[in-house]
């Protein structure tokens, strides 16, 4: 699909936002805008052949099913059996991903609260001595309000190590101290300035799906994926690699490998506008959608040097499966406590993530495998958060066994 010049593109900014956000929305941040907005018209028809496929799926009465082998992968030049075959260049894992035995999630901001109060969440996660946080723009941040752009105003400030953020994480480290003393008997925090920099910090963009509240292009919606991704790099690239750290993404929902090929064009574009090499940004993907499934190979090569590896995970798979086979009477999921990643289909599904990071690409690099996120969160009494660690542990070690990263 052609683009539209960037110079016939206007941008429209709700209300009085670009006052009160003038630190997000940037002179620098809305010429990157403007420029990715022109893969707009792209978005909309991806989202309109999702709907489409769907639609005949139900129609016809069958599943998701693997591409054609001879086929191109949409929106490359990459053959699917040469994608299968690994016949493609990959990303090298870059250092701060390497080890990632614990990842943690949650938002940056809180709903309707003083940017101090936000930042609280961004230290805690800092502070937290996990390897990696994925700071979620998502499911786990209210759709609400202007709680995107707060998410993006927090990161912003901690990434840039703000005086204000410093202030606040300091605050934050001699509360966690000050609680370990009491249900550890000892603290947990040494230097919490050297601590700041251990947690690799990862950003998890909207999906495709969504269309973001405070912009419109030409009277139209803006993706939201296009406004996130843009934003969060724009802000944050340089003090990234400054400190030595990687500019790493979580992309969610998407469910074929020409969605994959689309995310990589918007990655490839935002690097050249912003004089990025290539590959410059990491993504991991969330196979979060059953149609994903039979193509994880062909994501893999769609996405490129930007691909680091992909996350298994539950609750978004299981609901992915029920509507797969919505037009089938006779296929019913027990309850959603059953499925365990042992369960059947799960099995499956962890198999398949498990093969396609295990096949080395043209370089003989192999990529990274996440595995999901653990319901069992160590809280509450002393009694509470041991039954919940002991839980959570059988849950990773499980997870090693079967060769997540």
């Amino acid at each position: 699909m052609p683009t539209i010049p960037t110079a016939a593109l206007t941008l429209q900014i709700r209300d009085n936002l670009a006052q009160e956000y003038a630190d997000i929305y940037t002179p620098e941040a809305l010429a990157a805008l403007r420029f990715m907005a022109q893969f707009n018209r792209e978005q909309q028809a991806l989202m309109a052949r999702r709907n489409e496929r769907r639609a005949v799926r139900i129609r016809e009465r069958r599943p998701p099913c693997f591409l054609d082998a001879d086929a191109l992968i949409a929106g490359t030049t990459i053959k699917v059996q040469d994608a299968r075959e690994g016949k493609f260049v990959g990303a090298v894992i870059p250092h701060d991903l390497q080890r990632q035995w614990v990842q943690g999630t949650g938002p940056a901001a809180k709903p309707n609260a003083p940017i101090a109060a936000s930042l609280r969440n961004v230290a805690y996660a800092l502070l937290s001595g996990a390897d990696g946080w994925m700071f979620d723009g998502e499911d786990a941040l209210g759709q609400i309000t202007t709680m995107s752009l707060d998410n993006q105003r927090s990161l912003k400030l901690a990434i840039a190590r703000d005086p204000l953020f410093l202030q606040v994480a300091q605050q934050v480290a001699g509360e966690m101290n000050n609680w370990a003393r009491g249900f550890l008997g000892r603290a947990i925090i040494a230097d919490w300035q050297q601590q700041l920099g251990f947690t690799t910090t990862i950003f998890r963009a909207r999906g495709l799906h969504l269309d973001d509240r405070h912009l419109r292009v030409n009277g139209a919606s803006l993706s939201a994926s296009i406004v996130d991704l843009t934003l969060y790099v724009v802000h944050n690239q340089q003090a990234l690699r400054a400190a030595g750290a990687s500019i790493v993404l979580y992309l969610p929902k998407i469910q074929t490998a020409e969605e994959a090929a689309f995310w990589n064009t918007l990655l490839s574009a935002l690097e050249s506008h912003l004089q990025l090499e290539a590959g410059a940004i990491k993504a991991y993907v969330l196979v979060e959608q059953l149609e994903a499934t039979f193509q994880l190979m062909e994501i893999r090569a769609a996405l490129g040097l930007h691909f680091v590896g992909f996350n298994t995970g539950r609750w978004d798979y299981i609901n992915s499966v029920s509507d797969a086979l919505c037009w089938d009477a006779t296929f019913i999921n027990p309850n959603i406590e059953a499925i365990t990643m042992t369960y059947g289909y799960m099995r499956h599904y962890e198999d398949r993530v498990r093969r396609a990071v295990n096949t080395p690409d043209a370089n003989g690099n192999f990529a990274l495998w996440q595995g999901g996120m653990e319901p069992n969160i160590p809280v509450g009494s002393q009694q509470g958060v041991a039954s919940s660690m002991e839980r959570a542990r059988a849950g990773a070690v499980r997870e090693q066994q079967e060769g997540a990263s």
